[in-house]
């Protein structure tokens, strides 16, 4: 059976910025999504608590790529969230250590104030990282992390918020608030 094309897409204007503001990262197991009529995700569960993570700037970006395989006839969606945290210390190193140890939801605020969730489905897990104390006073001392997510529908979009970040996708309290 084809899939049947329903659009095409115009030379647009350019009024985007790249990078992202910041994530939210939510580990726990209670978590039921639910779509408006145009697919937009909102949280359909008892509230949750996601850390907020704020990225200094021009340190984040979130990429996804679209694998298939014509032979099994599958098409899958790889995304890649990587960022940076400025400064070593215990706490955080105590953090990541359960972080790297968890599947997770990560929602992400980008700069042109868009919000996507990362793992909706099967999780988003920490890849990679390191944490360096650079060489020279002008390098970055801090933590360079990878997150990877491997799902069956393209990164999903958020309702925009209105007030604060997140405050439209349903149950969802940043710790600590916007």
């Amino acid at each position: 059976m084809p899939c049947d094309l329903t659009t095409g897409r115009l030379l647009d204007c350019k009024a985007e910025v790249g990078g992202i503001r910041s994530i939210l990262i939510y580990s726990g197991l209670d978590y039921s999504p639910n779509y408006t009529s145009a697919g937009v995700f909102i949280l359909n569960s008892n509230p949750i608590t996601a850390y907020r993570y704020d990225l200094p700037k021009a340190t984040g970006s979130i990429s996804e790529e679209i694998l298939t395989d014509s032979l099994n006839g599958t098409t899958f969606y790889e995304d890649t969230l990587v960022i940076k945290l400025h400064r070593l210390d215990n706490a955080i190193r105590d953090e990541l250590k359960l972080i790297a140890q968890s599947r997770m939801r990560i929602f992400i605020l980008d700069n042109n104030n868009n919000q996507w969730i990362m793992g909706e489905v099967n999780g988003a897990e920490l890849s990679e990282g390191n944490a360096a104390t650079g060489q020279s006073l002008s390098d970055m001392y801090g933590y360079n992390l990878t997150f990877k997510s491997q799902e069956p529908n393209p990164l999903r979009a958020c309702l925009p918020y209105t007030t604060n970040p997140w405050d439209t996708a349903g149950l969802i309290s940043p710790s600590p608030a916007y």
